[in-house]
């Protein structure tokens, strides 16, 4: 159940269209998503190029997913002290939501589709594309006019959502974005490849 939930989270780090608007400052949220119905939820924390998500599903599986552009390498980290290390398909832009001040503003497009009600909250819905790695990603952004943290994205069709609530704009602590000491690094393949596949 454990590999399941690892593979679902790879394929959910590696695959998602999603991004968001630049903006400068360092935060953590709530986090939830969805990915091909299977939800998640749980803590989120950014700052610049690297990411740490400490999420949970419904089967009560947990696992720490800790993406680091500077180094192009994702950790999946897991409860019995085991990680896994892939390395990123896309950058943290394209695969988290969030684009931070060090991405070219040039390689961002966005178009203005409505505004639309959510959570009670009007937003403006974006369609975006961003260049991530030399390929385009597109996505679909729910955003509060002068807010620089999305509410939600989505890929353009609707199988993965995420969602931010409760920012809280505060520098985040180094040691987050870490493989803590003493863990025994484990293989797994990923989704759609076959073992001994490049």
């Amino acid at each position: 159940m454990l590999i399941d939930l690892l593979k679902k989270l790879a394929a959910f780090v590696s695959l998602l269209l999603f991004s968001a608007f630049s903006w400068a400052m360092s935060f953590e949220s709530d986090i939830e998503f969805s990915f091909d119905n299977e939800r998640y939820w749980g803590r989120f924390r950014y700052d610049g190029d690297k990411v740490r998500m400490d999420v949970k599903d419904l089967h009560g599986n947990e696992e720490t997913v800790i993406m680091r552009e500077d180094t192009n390498i994702c950790w999946f980290v897991n409860r019995n002290m085991t990680y896994s290390e892939v390395a990123m398909k896309f950058g943290i832009a394209a695969s988290t939501g969030i684009i931070g001040d060090h991405i070219d503003p040039g390689k961002v497009r966005r178009q203005l589709l409505g505004m639309e009600m959510l959570n009670g909250r009007a937003v403006n819905k974006y369609r975006v594309i961003i260049d991530s790695c030399g390929k385009p990603v597109e996505f679909i952004e729910w955003q509060c006019p002068g807010r620089p943290v999305p509410l939600r994205v989505a890929s353009p069709e609707g199988n993965s959502v995420i969602e931010y609530r409760n920012v809280l704009f505060r520098a985040q602590e180094y040691f987050r974005f870490q493989l803590p000491e003493g863990l025994k690094k484990v293989r797994f393949d990923m989704p759609g490849k076959k073992s001994g596949q490049a």
